[in-house]
């Protein structure tokens, strides 16, 4: 009876299969990296579907979903019970993939352009505030510079040399700055976009030690107040 027993409780066993083997715990961690595999993330070359979403089967092959990786230095996980995998071959479920909007570089900025005028000094005689012919031209310089942006300002600033006092050369440079700024209103400027004042002998352009010098201190200087807009 107790042959029978065994006999049908083997036969039961064989009908109903070997249970699983155990998950198998790794101490020796000495086989990590023989492998020749990268030392980096390789995705799945069986299933690419973008999102590891699906996973499709590719030649009837179910794909994985996810990437092949192994650590760069052999180290055991405590208790080693998580580790599993090929000859160090780790297997990791990837992810859904989720694309970064891509920020487009921005523009870049235009060249900046410098306005360069160069304006002459207009020379005067002794003791005249009469415009002379090569001074209208180098005024007129001026003239095309202010007709050509119509927000832009001129300052006319009168001189004078060392000879007589102090309050006739200030009047001196007056007039000469007044003779310039009525030469841009003939030629077609807005008197409100011309201001004339006189520095008198107060700033000479060179010292006034010779008579070669004290010719070029007789002057108006002209100079251009530029709105912003016009100068990049």
């Amino acid at each position: 009876m107790k042959k029978l027993v065994v006999i049908a409780l083997t036969a039961a066993l064989l009908s109903f299969g070997v249970p699983a083997q155990a998950a198998k715990v790794w101490d020796d961690m000495s086989w990590w990296g023989n492998t020749g595999a990268k030392p980096e993330k390789v995705e799945d070359s069986v299933a690419r579907d973008g999102n590891c979403t699906n996973c499709p089967s590719i030649n009837g092959t179910v794909g994985r979903c996810g990437y092949w990786w192994w650590p760069k230095e052999p180290a055991a996980n405590a208790g080693d019970a998580e580790l599993w995998g090929n000859r160090g071959i780790v297997f990791h479920k990837c992810e859904p993939k989720i694309e970064k909007p891509v920020t487009p570089p921005p523009p870049p900025e235009a060249p900046k352009v410098e306005r360069k005028v160069t304006l002459n000094n207009v020379l005067f005689d002794l003791n005249k505030s009469v415009l002379k012919p090569e001074g209208k031209a180098a005024v007129d310089v001026l003239v095309n510079e202010l007709k050509k942006y119509g927000e832009d300002k001129a300052l006319v600033e009168g001189n004078t040399c060392d000879l007589g006092s102090d309050a006739y050369n200030q009047a001196l440079g007056q007039r000469r700055a007044d003779a310039v700024k009525a030469y841009l209103v003939e030629s077609g400027v807005d008197a409100a976009r011309v201001q004339a004042s006189s520095k008198g002998e107060t700033t000479p352009a060179v010292p006034n030690t010779s008579d070669e010098n004290r010719k070029l201190n007789r002057r108006v200087e002209l100079k251009i107040d530029m709105v912003e807009k016009y100068v990049k």
